[in-house]
């Protein structure tokens, strides 16, 4: 290959290499640049205290994993706190603040003990990640009423509560998050034996969407995030006649990571209701 002088005293070869240089500068200063932009983005989550509920596995684990990256002081919660405790350790080792509360919240007195706590160890509580939840699968004829009541108190009460109970605090701080994790089966009609489900998701919008309304003037936003099916241990925690903990339905579902980083990017906007992961994308 010949190199031919198009600029006097400058070979074409020596061109060429300043050429480069001048796109690699160029592409550096749009990545410092994204860099930068992203450093702003999660600058406003630094020291801000988050409870997330059911974070031991899946989505809860994802979006504390997420959080503590940004600098979020963590008030992780769970019935079955092993990984919860593994990832705060790690958090701590880190540098950065986690706790866990190991809660069943299918008890009342244990979601008041969550708000108590978690105040008592940072004084504010800026965001609210109403995750934890279970399937209990029957059909309707197979339903036992005590079973039934129970799912709800975890998937629909618990979230009500919690929240109920975050507003006056938010308030006062002058504002604050509440994400709700509902599910697609809350927009759309269930398989059967997932109609109990389903149910508590379809409450959680009834009841959300007006409290984003309430709540809109004092500064606290209210969403609800209802994702496709994720890999979670939803399988092996399932109850009801219909559950099977040996199989995993779970298994080639989405990576629950995706549907995280969609909730925090959409946390951002003013959509209430949104679908976080592959279904926000069809």
């Amino acid at each position: 290959m010949g190199y031919h002088t198009t600029v006097p005293g400058l070979p074409a070869r020596t061109l060429y290499r300043i050429w480069l240089m001048l796109v690699a500068g160029i592409l550096m200063l749009g990545s410092g640049a994204a860099q930068a932009q992203e450093a702003v983005a999660n600058a406003q989550y630094t020291d801000q205290v988050a409870i997330i509920t059911g974070s031991s596995h899946g989505l809860g684990h994802e979006l504390a994993t997420l959080g503590a990256g940004m600098g979020m002081k963590l008030v992780l919660v769970d019935m079955r706190p092993e990984e919860s405790e593994k990832l705060a350790a790690q958090i701590r080792n880190d540098g950065g603040q986690a706790m866990v509360i190991e809660a069943d919240l299918a008890d009342p007195a244990r979601r008041a003990d969550v708000i108590e706590q978690a105040m008592d160890a940072y004084g504010r509580i800026d965001f609210l990640f109403n995750n934890a939840g279970y399937s209990y699968l029957a059909k309707l004829e197979q339903m036992d009423l005590e079973q039934a009541h129970r799912l709800f108190e975890v998937n629909y009460w618990a979230y009500a509560d919690l929240a109920q109970r975050v507003i006056p605090i938010m308030r006062a701080q002058g504002g604050g998050t509440i994400v709700n994790v509902s599910s697609i089966l809350g927009m759309r009609p269930a398989p059967a034996g997932l109609g109990h489900y389903a149910a508590t998701k379809h409450a959680l919008h009834g009841l959300f969407q007006s409290a984003a309304q309430e709540l809109a003037a004092d500064n606290i936003k209210v969403f609800l995030a209802a994702p496709g099916g994720m890999k979670t241990k939803i399988s092996q925690h399932s109850t009801g006649p219909m559950a099977d903990p040996e199989s995993d339905r779970a298994a080639n579902w989405e990576d629950p990571a995706i549907a995280a980083r969609d909730i925090f990017e959409h946390m951002q906007g003013d959509e209430v209701v949104f679908n976080p992961g592959y279904v926000g994308r069809q």
